[in-house]
């Protein structure tokens, strides 16, 4: 479906389209290409992989694609889900990324990211990549907890 949405040849083609219906307007519906990749050190992908340049080429091939990151090293403070518009991208500045709950376009409740965030924590310590403290444990619970409907 992706290919309908993009001119010319190209290998690479986004992970989802999602179909967000148009308010006012029954039967229309803006589509969404988003991309998501693991970066376990977001500000060294950036740094040292070329990680703007990548930004740059995805957006001549996709100017409105959607990029979520998922890291298991996030900034203090930050999300374990990252995310950005390439349409709000000026290659060479450096990428503005917000915690994905804060991007308006994909409608993703802040409660929603808080509870997946504690599932990454587990996953990421299973597989031995992030052993999170028992700091960032009851902080991501809390943090569940804060954001549920009539908390």
């Amino acid at each position: 479906m992706q290919r309908l949405l993009k001119e010319g040849e190209d290998e690479f083609s986004p992970d989802f389209l999602v179909w967000k219906s148009v308010d006012g307007m029954p039967g229309a519906f803006w589509l969404l290409n988003v991309e998501v990749k693991y970066r376990s050190d977001l500000a060294d992908f950036f740094l040292r992989f070329r990680g703007a340049e990548k930004l740059a080429n995805a957006k001549q091939r996709w100017p409105d694609l959607y990029y979520v990151f998922v890291t298991d090293h996030p900034a203090s403070g930050r999300s374990y889900f990252q995310a950005m518009c390439l349409r709000d991208y000026t290659p060479g500045e450096e990428p503005n990324l917000v915690d994905l709950h804060q991007l308006p376009a994909l409608d993703i409740y802040p409660s929603t990211v808080a509870e997946h965030e504690v599932l990454a924590q587990d996953l990421f310590a299973l597989l031995g990549s992030r052993q999170p403290s028992r700091q960032d444990a009851i902080a991501a619970r809390r943090r569940v907890a804060d954001r549920r409907p009539g908390a």
